[in-house]
């Protein structure tokens, strides 16, 4: 069976909307959540300790990354780009396969490849590191599956077990990296049943035989990774252990009720939620300037979305459309759609856990293909060519609009994690080992500890480890309820052992660095005397007073600029200044806290955040300038809180009597 003329135009399609969803942006993403530790880890002590890393659960992994470091490195642009790719490459299979399967339906096949690709579910794709296992594993499943659909229609015997070795190669490979995408081989099943009852074009009881002789050398791909996965392989990791997890679940009889009700849930958000969900949630958000980008590229998507249709339904009408004989194209992509869709899920339901639209999305990209299927199908079940033409521009102008958006998000992200460090290496020369930071970022909730001490030993401890476990010599605590409570008491210790990571928190060796706004500084707390802005979180004002400025090593050396990692150091504005003369004040050089805020003010910067004048007001107060400090009256009028601080701060500052009563009167009594 020969692949039709408009296939490989339609497939260019495919590669320019790839390209404008998730490529304008691609150079200004970074690091993101768990690519901190791994990008750390890999850093400090070469590609192979990702054997440990995975060694608990998945060690696949390790040998993939492992590959894939030793030709990255640590150049994060790279990462990005394959995962792109690999995204590409799964979309493009999954498309020869429903050609092939569907040869005079070429129009669906492209729309459900399409919305395979755009499918606004899966936002993760930005954690280039992190992701990479799971975009290729997705990768290699789909070219898997071509590859079968491949083999059953080849004519020529050598070709046939050719391309049959090579599908079952590539899924022994998919699968081992991500266990949960087992659900693949149902859409893999529904493809082999499509071409045997074309073939036998008999009743269901006739053909299950022949079923079964063509799909069973492909069924050697889940049955041989299960006997080694639940017979031979040991997890350590009970989330990942499916003996553990099954067993817990079948403990409790209304245990298969709630996986029932629990697939239902999840398949209604990976199937229908999906495409209105992560749109309400993002792309409503948008400035004016990313909204005309984001429209822009969504207008050039659908011009091409609508292009391919109509060239497809050419193709179509040219060959005369449907066999009268034939079974009902759309009833097998409603009944593929629904089951893939189903299988993709009931993995992740088994082993008790739920896919989100947040951070568990990820387990809604093995039901992806199968939702853009099944919508497919509901699409073409409407007669009305204007009805279903307009909800296919609306399906993908959310989408676009998602994916665009989450890519803006990513870029804000970075973006400010590379502003937030880059000032702490100004303010920070070194940081005392032991010492466990706080962090607050104005952008991106900080969800595990090392989304903190993965940036900071990265710049403080980047020299090679030679010890199994690693032992994070700046370790980092989660801001929760319970670490305000033992940060506030001042006593306690806590280990972790995690994917080969040593970490010691010492709650009475605390740092704390918050940065309230984007726009504002990064402000390194001295708990003898916090200083803080109206803007800050409460945790954050709880445990100020427990930060201990002398974990701030000010003779240390400055540490190498970390430009691999944090991209190009920014421009020296107001921060810059701000963060010299934060650490200057720490060593006492008045003069020079002086002299850097009078340049600022010459060069025309000035603060967000009114709390960041005060290292400058006590300079003046020190060194006597009293005239420098009258401008300052009004300005600290207006906020209550932050007059209280400053009047607190210069009382303690002025020595001599006439300017103490000046601060009085000036800062202390309006």
């Amino acid at each position: 069976m020969k692949i039709k003329n408009y296939f490989w135009p339609l497939m260019l399609f495919l590669l320019i909307i790839s390209a404008a969803v998730y490529l304008p942006l691609v150079a200004s993403l970074g690091y993101f959540k768990d690519d901190w530790y791994l990008i750390y880890d890999a850093h400090s002590q070469g590609a192979s300790f990702f054997h440990e890393i995975y060694r608990v659960d998945r060690p696949a992994r390790g040998y993939f990354l492992q590959f894939i470091y030793s030709m990255f490195g640590d150049r994060v642009l790279l990462y990005h780009i394959s995962a792109y790719l690999y995204r590409f490459l799964a979309t493009a299979a999954l498309f020869w396969a429903l050609v092939k399967t569907f040869p005079r339906r070429t129009g669906p096949s492209f729309l459900a490849a399409l919305l395979f690709l755009v499918y606004p579910g899966f936002l993760s794709q930005i954690n280039p590191i992190d992701y990479q296992s799971q975009l290729m594993s997705l990768c290699l499943a789909l070219i898997s599956i071509a590859l079968t659909v491949q083999a059953i229609h080849a004519e020529n015997r050598a070709l046939r077990i050719v391309y049959t070795l090579l599908s079952i190669l590539t899924g022994l490979v998919y699968l081992p990296l991500v266990e949960y995408f087992i659900g693949f081989e149902a859409l893999r099943l529904v493809l082999v049943a499509t071409f045997v009852l074309r073939q036998k074009n008999g009743s269901i009881r006739t053909m299950i035989a022949p079923l079964l002789r063509v799909w069973l050398p492909f069924l050697s791909i889940p049955a041989i990774f299960l006997v080694w996965r639940l017979f031979f392989f040991a997890a350590e990791r009970r989330a990942t252990d499916a003996s553990v997890q099954l067993g817990q679940a079948f403990s409790s009889p209304s245990a298969i009720l709630g996986w029932f009700i629990a697939l239902l849930q999840d398949s209604i958000k990976a199937a229908l939620l999906a495409w209105a969900v992560p749109v309400y949630n993002m792309a409503f958000n948008l400035r004016m300037r990313d909204f005309l980008a984001g429209l822009g590229i969504s207008i050039l998507v659908i011009g091409l979305t609508l292009l391919g249709l109509w060239l497809s339904r050419r193709e179509s009408i040219a060959e005369g459309g449907q066999e009268a004989s034939e079974i009902d194209w759309r009833l097998i992509f409603l009944f593929a759609g629904l089951i893939v869709v189903a299988a993709g899920l009931l993995p992740v339901i088994l082993v008790n856990r739920r896919a989100d639209f947040t951070d568990y999305s990820r387990y809604l990209l093995a039901s992806a293909a199968g939702a853009a299927i099944l919508i497919t199908a509901l699409l073409y079940y409407l007669e009305q060519k204007f009805i279903r033409t307009s909800l296919i521009i609306l399906l993908m102008l959310g989408a676009v609009f998602t994916q665009y958006a989450n890519a803006v998000q990513g870029a804000l992200e970075t973006r400010n994690m590379n502003d937030f460090w880059w000032q702490v290496t100004w303010r920070v020369p070194g940081i005392k080992p032991g010492t466990t930071l706080v962090a607050d970022y104005p952008v991106g909730a900080i969800e595990e500890d090392y989304f903190v001490w993965g940036p900071a030993n990265m710049i403080y401890q980047p020299g090679p480890q030679s010890l199994i476990p690693i032992e994070i010599k700046i370790p980092a605590a989660v801001l929760t309820d319970e670490t305000v409570i033992q940060i506030m008491h001042g006593k306690g210790n806590e280990t972790q052992l995690r994917r080969g990571n040593d970490v010691v928190r010492d709650f009475s060796n605390v740092l704390v660095l918050t940065q309230a706004t984007p726009s504002g500084c990064v402000r390194v707390i001295n708990g003898a005397s916090p200083e803080l802005s109206e803007k800050d979180q409460q945790r954050i004002m709880l445990v100020a007073s427990a930060s201990r400025i002398d974990d701030v090593l000010t003779s240390a050396p400055p540490p190498p600029a970390p430009t691999a990692f944090f991209g190009a150091e920014p421009p020296h504005g107001w921060c810059y200044y701000y963060q010299k003369a934060a650490l200057a004040r720490q060593q006492n050089d008045w003069k020079t806290v002086s002299n850097l805020g009078d340049k600022a003010l010459a060069e025309g910067y000035y603060p967000s955040d009114k709390i960041e004048w005060m290292p400058f007001l006590q300079a003046y107060v020190t060194l006597g300038q009293k005239e420098k400090l009258h401008r300052f009256v009004s300005i600290m009028g207006e906020s209550p809180f932050i007059q209280k601080q400053v009047c607190t701060a210069l009382s303690a500052a002025a020595k001599d009597p006439d300017l103490l009563a000046t601060v009085k009167e000036d800062f202390c009594q309006r």
